[in-house]
């Protein structure tokens, strides 16, 4: 969600303004990937840091309140020869990650460090409000600052190479820390107390507008995680999560991260996951729950490689009752929506668990089929349902339709025109596809945005490594946007007032 206000990347200030961009095309729910904090180098927003720290790198550098105090950096930040390096990276067509995180970082640090000698050393109301933040999130933030420091004392080598007394968290060896990193560690309290400010008014935006935000919650956390590190008894580092081989990959997948010790997990009841759907609460109005099937039974890898992959619960009354007792734990930690992720090869029970307890599964129009190989209409999805037209994981529409198998295009054409005819091209094709996605009988129906303007431009194709993967900036900023695509959200903006419910 770039703008033109941006540092090479969407941040909290860019995405009140997309806001403006959601009403304007008669929308009401803006969902987003998960925004927790992601290793230098990586850019893949499933590998965090932390389930409960969001990555500065959405932080809004020039709205800090506090920079406003200092006009030697406001000097400095508006020099031409800074000036010059944002505007670089803001024009660049896909996210500059390690170049944006360096100089955010760099600038973040000398505005903690000005907040730290006029604020926190004289105990100032904004002092006060900082400490007050840190105390309400000790739970989670005082491990993240210590694991963020010692990654960077230990040049982000793995937590499990670090000396005994700090891989092993010995209180004294923390309180060594806490003692002669005092000042590094409130640095990255500060980032969070900046990052969640700006969120809390962001989200304070959206409900003046009457949208919601739908956030993502992954399956797992980096094995590289504060969560990993403090929470060791939880995961199992001896076997790493995957996918058994389906569409997206013959062999399967690896995705390099931990196991969980689900008998430890079970007896605390999720208090884990808990706590972290109570914590994102404060940032969503629904939440994700990623990879759904993985909770009723996981595809786990073991890193002996003589010892084959293999689902931890063989038995479907065992996958189902570990999946049910999650669904249940999770979904009453908050007040949000739970939606579950239940794409790929799902068991049967699965859908019955979720019909149970009435949280909505996804139905992505392009996959929905009856028996007789027919498209089903959008109008029979169940009301209890998110209905789409692709994913992040997914060509958009308009690649999907110049490569699909012609039979295929032809059955699809019909479901959404009523011809028999010879499909058109995509273009002329889109707006009756979109219309017809728009009677869903789902409650909450989510069009990603390549798909409303048309666009080729795919964010993720799993299975691959590069920098062609979660690095995409739309092309257009929302100060633009609605000039430049004025006929079409004036038409979309009608289909959506024809079909809302």
């Amino acid at each position: 969600m770039r703008s033109r206000k941006d540092w090479g990347i969407g941040d909290t200030g860019s995405m009140v303004l997309w806001f403006d961009v959601l009403k304007a095309l008669n929308l009401d729910l803006l969902q987003v990937l998960p925004i927790n904090e992601m290793p230098p180098g990586v850019s893949c927003p499933y590998t965090a840091l932390s389930a409960f720290a969001l990555d500065p790198i959405y932080i809004a550098v020039e709205e800090l309140p506090e920079l406003q105090g200092f006009p030697g950096l406001l000097e400095e930040i508006n020099s031409r020869r800074f000036q010059a390096g944002v505007r670089q990276l803001r024009h660049s067509k896909a996210v500059l990650y390690n170049e944006v995180r360096h100089l955010k970082f760099s600038t973040l640090w000398k505005i903690y460090t000005a907040f730290h000698e006029h604020h926190v050393l004289k105990d100032s109301a904004q002092a006060g409000e900082f400490r007050a933040f840190c105390r309400a999130n000790a739970d989670w933030l005082e491990d993240y600052a210590a694991f963020r420091r010692l990654k960077d004392t230990h040049d982000w080598t793995s937590w499990t190479h670090w000396e005994h007394p700090l891989k092993n968290r010995e209180p004294q060896a923390l309180k060594d820390l806490h003692k002669h990193e005092e000042h590094q560690l409130l640095f990255f309290k500060y980032l969070q107390w900046a990052i969640h400010r700006q969120w809390t008014a962001a989200r304070a935006r959206a409900t003046e507008l009457d949208i919601k935000l739908l956030g993502d919650l992954p399956f797992m956390v980096n094995q590289e995680s504060s969560d990993v590190w403090a929470r060791q008894a939880e995961f199992d580092l001896t076997r790493e999560v995957g996918a058994p081989p389906d569409a997206f990959s013959e062999t399967g997948q690896r995705w390099g991260l931990p196991a969980y010790n689900w008998p430890v997990i079970e007896d605390n009841k999720f208090e884990w996951w808990r706590t972290k759907v109570k914590k994102a609460a404060e940032f969503y109005d629904l939440f994700r729950i990623d990879h759904m099937v993985g909770f009723f039974r996981t595809w786990v890898i073991p890193r002996d490689v003589a010892l084959k992959p293999e689902f931890d619960i063989k038995d479907a009354p065992g996958q189902r009752a570990r999946g049910k007792r999650f669904l249940e734990a999770v979904a009453g930690a908050s007040p949000m929506l739970p939606v579950a992720e239940d794409l790929g090869l799902i068991p049967p029970y699965v859908g019955e668990v979720l019909s149970e307890l009435n949280i909505p599964g996804y139905k992505v129009m392009r996959w929905e089929k009856g028996k007789d190989n027919n498209y089903l209409s959008p109008a029979s999805y169940p009301p209890v349902s998110l209905a789409t037209s692709s994913t992040h994981d997914n060509e958009p529409l308009a690649d999907w339709w110049d490569t699909v198998d012609a039979a295929e295009k032809k059955l699809f054409w019909k479901l959404v025109s009523g011809e028999t005819g010879r499909p058109p091209v995509f273009s002329k094709a889109r707006e009756k596809i979109l219309a017809s996605i728009l009677t869903a009988g789902s409650r909450i129906i989510i069009l990603p945005i390549q798909d409303i303007v048309g666009s080729k431009d795919r964010v993720n194709t799993p299975g691959t490594l590069g920098d062609h993967n979660w690095t995409y900036r739309f092309p257009e900023t929302p100060e633009d946007f609605l000039k430049k695509h004025a006929d079409m959200v004036e038409s979309f903006a009608a289909l959506v007032k024809e079909h809302r419910k």
